[in-house]
């Protein structure tokens, strides 16, 4: 009960941010890579639990903490499956690849919540309960954020454990316990375990030092050695919880470092990705790649923050904490994105660290707002909750559960966004499974039987009245499980056998190549709309 007491709003943003994130969990999405990463779950588990410790590098990136989620998920399904139901789960039904993707990402999500409320606790010692609350809200609802922190993916885990080490290794420069160094360097590992480009911890947290201690001693030596100390006390720490969260440092150490080191050098800076950038196809999209997915994706609110903090950084001035804290996290959000733009591979996810930092500046704003209608108006208080909260509860329930569907209305929003920056993780799902619906109620298809695969069905006569529908393949592995929830089965349209054994087709409007399709003929049938906005083009093959 002491804990609680103690702790009681900690906890309480902890479960705040996992029941904001429960409401279609598992049944929302499938992002591009999952499979891969539940993949490399199973086989991470296999090495933990047979010792075969070189099975724990399966990826460059690396991503050691969402495998040790993703196998604590396995872990409690086929537990719950064995010991309350009696049996294990059959891999054959699609009801299961459904609940271990809910139970996989219900973790992942929890692990986000107990991050945040850890994010939570040093923003309140620092700058007060009323700036902690504003900030840590205003990133778990922000909407590219609470889109990547709901897929079994990096990012949003990575982000979230480079923010909680960021605070926290400004609130050990506050204060100067031991504590909160370990704690900083914990999250650093936790972060370098998820992702490699977290790695630009250790220049930024040098630089931060360097500045700290400058302003503090005068004396560009002085400071050199204080900072030198202390950094090396961070990185040592940092190394240390690194071993040991990651089982494959214990007896295979070399190979592990060598593949992080060919992700860093020869697919993350020579790699490219091409895509849909401002209208037209690119391997790489340039410089200012970030700072146009920043203005699309950064919600309307946190850019009025962040215009707003210059009409009242002048009364933030007379407090040197925030001043420093304003000035460290405008630098990580700026050299972050700096690092990102060094590489020829660039996606728009990358950039949510950087969003993240700018989130808790425009915090301070909105901060100071609530003070003045406070000091102003007698329901200030109250008026500012129903000014901030309404639109952004409206924006979120609007976007539901298509999170990364968000484009700013300040650049043309869903509309313009699509074809400005494409989107690479699908969005309206459900319409597309809607339609499909409609179209086996009305008899225009049928459903395939539970045991009836795809492959055993080809070039049989009964697979012409099946529903059977050919996407692109980057949307493929996002899209079966839905269209088989329904009786049909997906296919890649690249597949020749497969394409002409479709009788359906489904484009996205931004990248409608079926034009291009000369192995069977369509017939354009009807476009899916997403919020009024036209999405997918869905034709039929017509013999």
């Amino acid at each position: 009960m002491k804990f609680i007491k103690r702790y009681k709003w900690e906890i309480l943003i902890c479960l705040f941010v996992v029941l904001v994130r429960v409401p279609d969990l598992g049944h929302d999405m499938f992002n591009t890579d999952v499979w891969k990463w539940k993949s490399r779950s199973y086989d991470f588990s296999t090495g933990v639990f047979t010792l075969d410790l070189v099975k724990t590098i399966q990826k460059y990136h690396p991503g050691v903490t969402l495998m040790w989620i993703g196998t604590a998920g396995i872990k409690l399904f086929n537990f719950y499956h064995k010991i309350i139901l009696g049996a294990p789960a059959a891999d054959n039904l699609i009801q299961n690849v459904f609940a271990l993707h809910v139970v996989q990402k219900s973790l992942l999500v929890i692990v986000i919540g107990v991050l945040l409320s850890f994010v939570f606790y040093p923003l309140r010692k620092m700058f007060g309960q009323r700036y902690a609350f504003l900030a840590v809200l205003l990133i778990s609802l922000e909407p590219f954020y609470v889109a990547l922190t709901r897929v079994m993916h990096l990012e949003g885990l990575m982000s979230t454990f480079m923010l909680a080490s960021f605070v926290w290794f400004v609130y050990f420069l506050q204060k100067g316990k031991r504590q909160e160094l370990v704690l900083a360097a914990l999250f650093a590992a936790g972060a370098f375990l998820t992702k490699t480009s977290s790695l630009f911890l250790m220049p930024f947290f040098a630089l931060v030092l360097l500045l700290e201690n400058f302003r503090k001693q005068g004396e560009l030596k002085q400071s050199l050695v204080i900072g030198i100390k202390i950094y090396l006390r961070w990185l040592g720490l940092s190394l240390l919880f690194f071993v040991v969260l990651w089982p494959a440092m214990y007896t295979h150490a070399l190979i592990a470092l060598q593949t992080l080191y060919r992700g860093i050098f020869t697919v993350g800076i020579e790699g490219e990705h091409s895509q849909l950038f401002l209208g037209r196809w690119v391997e790489d999209p340039g410089p200012l790649f970030y700072q146009v997915v920043l203005a699309f994706r950064t919600s309307w609110w946190v850019v009025l923050g962040l215009v707003g903090i210059f009409f009242t950084h002048k009364g933030l001035e007379m407090d040197e904490k925030k001043r420093d804290f304003i000035t460290y996290a405008l630098l990580f959000s700026i050299f972050y994105a700096l690092e990102l733009s060094i590489p020829t591979k660039k996606l728009d996810r990358y950039i949510l660290p950087s969003l993240a930092a700018l989130v808790l500046v425009a915090a301070f704003f909105f901060e100071q707002a609530l003070l003045f209608m406070q000091q102003k108006l007698k329901y200030g208080k109250e008026l500012f909750v129903i000014i901030l909260a309404a639109p952004i509860i409206t924006t979120l329930v609007i976007l539901h559960p298509y999170y990364l569907s968000y484009y700013s209305p300040f650049t043309g929003g869903l509309d313009k966004g699509i074809y400005a920056l494409e989107p690479k993780w699908m969005i309206g799902q459900q319409e597309i499974v809607d339609f499909f619906e409609q179209e086996l109620q009305k008899g225009e298809v049928e459903k395939y039987l539970p045991e009836e695969s795809l492959d055993s069905q080809l070039n049989k006569p009964s697979i012409k009245n099946k529903l059977t529908v050919g996407f692109q393949e980057k949307y493929y592995t996002q899209i079966w499980p839905f269209i088989e929830a329904i009786g049909g089965r997906a296919t890649i349209k690249d597949i020749a056998i497969h394409a002409q054994n479709s009788n359906y087709f489904v484009y996205p409007v931004y990248d409608d190549d079926s034009y291009l399709e000369n192995r069977v003929k369509l017939q354009y049938v009807t476009t899916v709309k997403l919020r009024g906005v036209d999405m997918y083009h869905i034709y039929k093959k017509v013999e």
